[in-house]
């Protein structure tokens, strides 16, 4: 746990010291892509070679899209709803 403590500390000092270069900045961001398009990738040969993963794959994927469905419409909800109180027009 110290580890992960350490690497997000030195993270943190890290980016508030390139924030003020810009093409540090950009390079940050496109490394930050490529790293996550990585992690994807090993994501999915780590679920193409799980074969009870891949058996159910029908009912997951029909779980999944039920779970995205409620977290969009609950989102859309209680944005609505924040919005709603949060930016009332002023009254004159």
């Amino acid at each position: 746990m110290i580890n992960i403590l350490i690497v997000l500390s030195t993270g943190i000092l890290i980016g508030f010291l390139i924030v003020k270069r810009p093409k540090l900045h950009q390079l940050n961001n496109n490394l930050l892509s490529w790293a996550i398009y990585l992690l994807l990738f090993l994501l999915g040969i780590s679920v193409g070679t799980n074969k009870e993963m891949i058996q159910n794959m029908g009912k997951i994927g029909y779980e999944a899209i039920a779970i995205a469905i409620a977290s969009i419409a609950g989102s859309v909800f209680l944005s609505a709803l924040l919005f709603k109180f949060l930016f009332k027009p002023d009254a004159k």
